[in-house]
């Protein structure tokens, strides 16, 4: 990689002892986001300083959070880029990690917290979400934080996150763990618990009708979804300020650029409240199709109508209007559009 080798030749002449250069990692890694070719090239020059660390002081306890951060960015730019990732090299690294003597507690808890997130994505993946192998290492990833680490904030928000990826796939399983935690002993987690399963029987009641929806976007297009019909519809929750929304934008991009002579359309809800940036952008962006905005933020009056309470959100809808999936996104978004346009 160009970029990582400047890194090497730029940082590690001035960065004398491990101390300095791990001072640097650190401080690329509160670079605030830009746009995709500013995060990818930040990606590559972390890769560089990291792959730099591990070369020249391998003695140094924090090889091993180097080398956790290190396939953490080969990880993302494999994604961003759209090519396979390692997944059995990341777990046999993690693996190590836990079993290293000179490992930190912490940083053997961050391998087993990356390890479980792995495999919650692996099973999003797998044909089945209710069973098989993928599931049950997932199942047993989470289990082992939940013994490990039963008060660490992370094991809650795992959790509500597991809960947040079955409420389409495996609802009855998403309002076990939702129950469960509304009767923690914290406070805070338990009212989360709780409004998080509102959230989603108000969700569950959307997917039952036709979604309706009628607004006039920035551009003055008129848009109803009643309209619509006949078409598959992504309704994009997103925002400027949203990192996450920004490397998906691509993949939306091109998803729509692939299949709208097909009958693909994409209404865009954004969260901005600087509306001159927010149409800058999405023109330069390509994102053509038209976009709600009212400036509220989290206040946005139809994000907050919907039950919307993260973003990047994505709802897709078939050619009936019936809301499919509240999960579209990634690389296989194109498939699932392709799936319902072939109904």
């Amino acid at each position: 990689m160009v970029l990582a080798q400047a890194v090497r030749g730029a940082d590690a002449p001035a960065a004398k002892t491990a101390d300095e250069l791990w001072q640097s990692i650190q401080t690329m890694q509160q670079t605030p986001p830009g746009d995709r070719a500013q995060i990818l090239e930040r990606l590559d020059q972390l890769h560089g300083a990291l792959a730099e660390f591990e070369r020249r002081f391998p003695s140094d306890p924090r090889h091993w959070d180097s080398k956790l951060l290190r396939v953490e960015v080969e990880y993302g730019l494999a994604r961003a880029n759209n090519r396979p990732t390692d997944d059995a090299a990341f777990f046999a690294l993690a693996k190590e990690v836990v079993a290293a003597a000179d490992a930190s507690a912490e940083t053997k808890a961050d391998a087993r917290y990356l390890a479980a997130e792995r495999r919650m994505e692996a099973l999003g993946e797998a044909e089945s979400v209710t069973n098989g192998p993928a599931r049950v290492a997932a199942d047993a990833a989470i289990q082992e934080l939940r013994q490990k680490y039963p008060d660490d904030p992370r094991t809650f928000q795992i959790q509500f996150d597991v809960a947040e990826f079955f409420k389409t796939r495996d609802p009855q399983a998403a309002e076990a763990i939702f129950h469960e935690l509304e009767t923690n002993k914290d406070a805070q987690v338990a009212a989360v618990a709780r409004q998080d399963l509102l959230v989603m029987k108000k969700e569950q009641n959307v997917t039952r009708v036709p979604l309706d929806l009628k607004f006039q976007a920035v551009d003055g297009t008129a848009v109803d979804l009643v309209k619509l019909r006949g078409k598959v519809v992504l309704l994009d929750f997103w925002a400027t300020w949203c990192g996450p929304c920004r490397m998906e934008i691509p993949n939306v991009v091109a998803t729509y650029n692939a299949l709208h002579s097909q009958g693909f359309e994409i209404i865009g809800i954004s969260l901005d409240q600087d509306k001159e940036q927010m149409v800058k952008f999405t023109k330069a962006a390509g994102m053509v199709w038209p976009q709600y905005f009212d400036g509220k933020k989290w206040e946005n009056e139809i994000s907050t109508r919907f039950g919307i309470d993260s973003i990047p959100a994505a709802w897709l809808l078939d050619k009936k209007g019936f809301v499919r999936s509240t999960e579209a996104r990634g690389v296989d978004l194109g498939e699932q559009v392709k799936r319902l346009l072939a109904e």
